[in-house]
């Protein structure tokens, strides 16, 4: 029975975008491999799973293990058959200026948000190249094309992550397997929350204090017009069943206006607006001076 039914494995499901996808999904009939980070989330994921679809499974995976990555995948196999879609949502988000973000930060950074993606890919290939079929949905972000500051180490990973990304989309056409991503602009989460501020402000410059300052409030004011989980989620869903889907979706106005807006404006005159922006734009006289 479960054969027959297709399989979904979703990362970072505790909450927002990957939690709703896994809910959406379920209810639409699919095996769902739902993977959360602790056993406590485990523990109140999985009942509320199985109250809509015993062909559930919650498994406990902290992506930057290469160990626990394996073991997710052949748990899939093992319990379904067979991997129809990979989201790729697990990630984290990074506050923090090039100068002061350590080395093991940005590591960090890199390992849960590029090559996680990347190793999963990896992992269930394979089982898709088998049967002719697949999809590897990324979540990425507006942050992988625009890039603000204060938030390059997270751009980073997100640029690395559309760079796999193109170039995985021509390896595996040939083999029915298409590979999306979804340019993610402020979705009602706690991720924004939840973002980690990597780099200590106590001896930073006061210029520092004033972009670290604005960046802040720019995350809070983005949330009254910020998609729901639940309406990324439906997207997603849209994505994995549609025939042909498009290579890359932008969730909402503001990511697409600054996408549209990095196009076209030359470095330099964009770096001016960002400066100004920031309350920053004194510096560059100061400079010229």
């Amino acid at each position: 029975m479960t054969e027959s039914r297709k399989t979904v494995l979703i990362t970072g499901c505790s909450s927002g975008i990957g939690r709703a996808a896994a809910f959406h999904f379920a209810r639409q009939g699919w095996n769902v491999v739902a993977t959360v980070r602790k056993q406590y989330q485990a523990h109140v994921l999985m009942p509320e799973l199985h109250q809509i679809s015993l062909h559930t499974a919650v498994e406990l995976c902290d992506v930057s293990h290469d160990e626990a990555l394996q073991q997710v995948v052949a748990h899939t196999i093992e319990r379904f058959g067979r991997v129809d879609v990979l989201i790729n949502n697990a990630g984290f988000g990074q506050s923090g200026a090039i100068e002061l973000v350590t080395a093991d930060e940005a590591r960090r950074q890199l390992e849960v948000n590029t090559m996680a993606p990347a190793r999963l890919a990896q992992l269930v290939i394979p089982h898709m190249r088998a049967q002719r079929s697949g999809r590897i949905i990324n979540i990425s972000s507006v942050a992988g094309r625009v890039v603000l500051p204060w938030n390059g180490w997270y751009s980073a990973s997100k640029f690395a992550l559309e760079a796999l990304a193109d170039a995985m989309r021509i390896e595996l056409a040939p083999f029915g397997i298409k590979v999306v991503s979804v340019l993610a602009g402020p979705v009602d989460t706690q991720f924004v929350t939840n973002v980690h501020m990597s780099a200590p402000l106590a001896d930073a410059p006061e210029l520092y204090h004033k972009i670290h300052a604005f960046a802040q409030e720019r995350r809070t004011r983005a949330r009254p017009n910020a998609w729901s989980s639940e309406r990324v989620a439906e997207l997603l869903f849209r994505i994995a069943t549609v025939s042909h889907p498009r290579t890359r979706y932008v969730t909402g106005g503001t990511a697409r206006a600054a996408m549209i807006l990095r196009k076209l404006l030359p470095d330099s005159l964009w770096d001016r607006f960002i400066l100004r922006a920031y309350g920053a734009s004194s510096l560059l006289s100061n400079r010229n001076a």
